[in-house]
């Protein structure tokens, strides 16, 4: 029989055997380990110090077993996790909608509920706010987009609480996102409309959003006109939409299809006769109509996959109990998908 190590290997340290060097409860170590506002800043920081000296790590097979007995909870769970957003009530927002219906069922997977909060950035609208997330023991946080480019910094005290945005609409703070790959979707289009045999692209976007998706639209098209396979047209950027504008820059830039920020944009042009009705119009973010059917051939930005990431990285950094305003604020890109419609070029 081979002889028994002559030095085993330490026990691996528990909860329990960190409370024990901190003369704590072990409920009060898990507490400090998910830095919960609950227990003083000074306990927590004490707490830590003795846990990262122990050498204590998240034993993983705990952690999958505590995922799954939130997820068989269900409907008992407390709503732990609210979605902010400046637009009103009543505003139809259709993107919004089905990011949410992806967010509600990751929530509902990880053992969460999920809430919407419709808020105005006044001083007392804020105060409200973090009485109502703190009474209702608010864990997590998500950002949706905003009625407009909207800096958040003193909306509630960041500190309480784990954020994920699904926007560009807040320049600050910057917070772990999810959001659309607004310039890989629109290299997909202009690939999509060159093998087509489409050579003009032109661009016809709001500065409002452009400012919104980072440049990304427009950039795209420009690194296509001047790299890819097609011609280099210059956007029709503004926010005026009359038909002498648009006018203008079509016997300008003559382009041979055109390319709209959203469906909206693209239905705008359609309706209010402002492109020539045999000129194709394609969207970079196309949502299905009431029959499930998409109005354009473009990209489908895939809202509801942005919002089921961005509840997995909201829970994820509540079990770790990461809060506040992140130092280094990471960004996941979701790829849209390609409407598949026939994309017919008059010259062909």
């Amino acid at each position: 029989m081979p002889d028994a190590p002559k030095n085993p290997p330490a026990p691996r340290p528990t909860m329990r055997s960190i409370a024990e060097q901190a003369g704590v409860s072990a409920m009060a170590v898990s507490l400090a380990l998910r830095n919960h506002p609950s227990l003083p800043a000074k306990t927590r920081k004490k707490i830590q110090q003795v846990a990262a000296r122990a050498g204590y790590q998240p034993d993983p097979s705990v952690a999958k077993l505590m995922h799954h007995l939130r997820a068989r909870k269900g409907a008992r769970v407390q709503a732990t996790v609210c979605a902010l957003t400046t637009q009103g009530a009543g505003i139809q927002d259709p993107y919004s909608e089905l990011l949410l219906a992806g967010a509600r069922r990751a929530a509902e997977t990880a053992g969460f509920a999920l809430e919407v909060f419709h808020v105005d950035l006044t001083d007392a609208s804020s105060r409200r706010l973090q009485r109502m997330l703190r009474y209702r023991g608010v864990d997590g946080l998500m950002l949706l987009p905003m009625s407009n480019l909207s800096a958040l910094d003193n909306l509630v005290d960041w500190r309480e609480f784990s954020v994920v945005s699904t926007t560009t609409t807040v320049p600050s703070p910057h917070f772990h996102c999810a959001l659309p790959s607004h310039f890989r979707n629109t290299l997909q289009l202009c690939d999509r409309l060159a093998q087509a045999g489409f050579e003009r692209l032109g661009m016809v976007v709001r500065e409002a959003q452009e400012l919104r998706s980072g440049h990304n639209f427009t950039a795209a098209l420009a690194w296509h006109g001047t790299y890819g396979k097609t011609q280099s047209v210059r956007a029709h950027l503004s926010d005026n939409l009359s038909a002498a504008a648009i006018a203008r820059w079509l016997e300008k830039e003559k382009p041979d299809v055109i390319v709209a920020e959203r469906d909206a944009l693209a239905q705008t042009l359609r309706d209010e006769k402002l492109v020539p009705r045999s000129m194709l119009i394609t969207t970079c973010s196309g949502l299905p109509a009431a029959n499930k059917r998409y109005p354009f051939p473009g990209i489908h930005e895939n809202p509801p996959r942005i919002g089921t990431a961005a509840v997995e990285i909201l829970t994820g950094m509540i079990t770790r109990g990461e809060r506040g305003v992140p130092e280094h604020a990471q960004t996941t890109l979701i790829d849209g998908s390609w409407i598949d419609l026939p994309l017919k070029n008059p010259k062909s």
